[in-house]
């Protein structure tokens, strides 16, 4: 057993064999997580017996772009369509405004990423990935677009992708908003004109790029909920990246160092992610709606793309 720190969640990482030996209440070092990272396939089903719950480590977000925008919303719901269409009135009556940028420059990454870098610093358990490339982002010309936002001359938001021409993909890699009056419409007004800058370019598709499959530590539930609104499916990760691959065996012993409820996209109990499902091949995933107590409503997390919704009680 090695007991790490990943960003302030406690994870006791174990073996197939004292992941079993552990079943029942937990009676270990203190811990927030018991996690078991090398397994064997024919293992999964020992492992749901003693309360671990097998999900991707990182799932990726992605939807069409359709021919329009207005095709685009017509996928949505009807609320979701009222809350972009109201987002985009109130960002243009703010004053706020889009830019894009088809190869990002120095100063205007540096920019971005100031904004982004706040954001990060207000975050519960926020991660600065975006610092760490941004000279790979600089030598790798035509290979990333900017979508600015602005405020007048302020900069006051971003999107940075990676376009994927080849296969058609626009893939959103970092995305931050200032604390502005209208920063909910700023995102959506952001969002959007990411989407058309993807139809400029004859992509297909659109990825929302890769998140944790937990939802409640280094991302929030709300993030989860703001991407399903826009119609976007989660999929493992490998299925859109195929070294961003890999199984994790989790059950969580404490919400302390989490949200309540949290919410974690784990593998559906109904199908077999030993296979290496690829993007052609769509596994449905299981949402648990981990919290403090067993009477949660499910019905605002229920969703076709969804193999089913459960509710797993945690001290």
């Amino acid at each position: 057993m090695d007991i790490v720190d990943r960003y302030g969640l406690a994870v006791a990482e174990l073996t197939v064999e004292e992941a079993l030996a552990a079943d029942g209440p937990w009676r270990g070092p203190d811990v927030d997580l018991l996690r078991v990272l090398d397994f064997h396939p024919g293992d999964r089903g020992r492992l749901a017996a003693a309360g671990f719950v097998v999900k991707p480590g990182w799932v990726n977000r992605v939807a069409p772009l359709r021919d329009s925008e207005d095709d685009f919303l017509k996928t949505l719901s009807a609320n979701g369509r009222r809350k972009v269409r109201r987002g985009l009135d109130l960002a243009a009556s703010a004053g706020l405004r889009t830019e894009v940028r088809p190869e990002p420059e120095e100063g205007q990454l540096e920019e971005f990423l100031g904004v982004y870098e706040k954001q990060v610093a207000g975050l519960r358990n926020g991660v600065n990935l975006a610092r760490g490339e941004q000279r790979a982002l600089l030598d790798r010309p035509g290979s990333h677009i900017g979508v600015f936002a602005y405020e007048g001359s302020r900069r006051v938001g971003g999107c940075v992708c990676r376009v994927r021409a080849e296969d058609s993909l626009l893939q959103l890699r970092y995305v931050a908003t200032a604390d502005v009056e209208q920063r909910g419409s700023l995102t959506r007004a952001l969002y959007m004109a990411t989407f058309r800058a993807g139809r400029g370019l004859g992509c297909a598709r659109m990825s929302l790029g890769n998140d944790t499959s937990l939802y409640g530590h280094v991302t929030s539930p709300g993030l989860y909920e703001f991407k399903k609104r826009l119609g976007f499916t989660p999929l493992p990760s490998e299925a859109v990246d195929p070294g961003l691959g890999g199984d994790e065996a989790d059950r969580f012993v404490s919400l302390r160092a989490l949200t309540d409820p949290s919410l974690l996209l784990a593998h559906d109990g109904g199908s077999d992610a030993s296979d290496g499902a690829r993007e052609d091949r769509p596994r449905r995933l299981r949402l648990h709606v981990l919290a403090s107590r067993d009477d949660v409503d499910l019905t605002p997390y229920r969703s076709d793309f969804l193999g089913g919704v459960e509710v797993t009680a945690v001290p």
